[in-house]
């Protein structure tokens, strides 16, 4: 998935979250922290310590990738072939 904001990243981390049947308070255990972090985090990402997000995602088994911008998206397979007429 390409994320373009906070906001993107903590959308994508709270429906991983609820589609793994994890609640906050599970994640907030697993990794020391309190479980209003976990909810700020995901309601206003915008101050979250780098440290915290690394937390986070391992919590959920996510991992961060940083590439050049325009580098397509492996997630996203061949799809453009897809997209060809008959």
């Amino acid at each position: 998935m390409l994320i373009h904001s906070p906001n993107d990243l903590a959308q994508y981390y709270r429906d991983q979250r609820k589609q793994n049947g994890v609640s906050q308070t599970a994640i907030a255990e697993e990794i020391s922290v309190r479980q209003d972090t976990v909810s700020k985090f995901e309601l206003k990402p915008d101050n979250v310590r780098l440290e915290t997000l690394f937390r986070l995602l391992a919590a959920l088994d996510l991992e961060l990738h940083v590439v050049p911008k325009g580098t397509p998206d492996p997630a996203a397979g061949n799809a453009s072939q897809w997209a060809e007429p008959w």
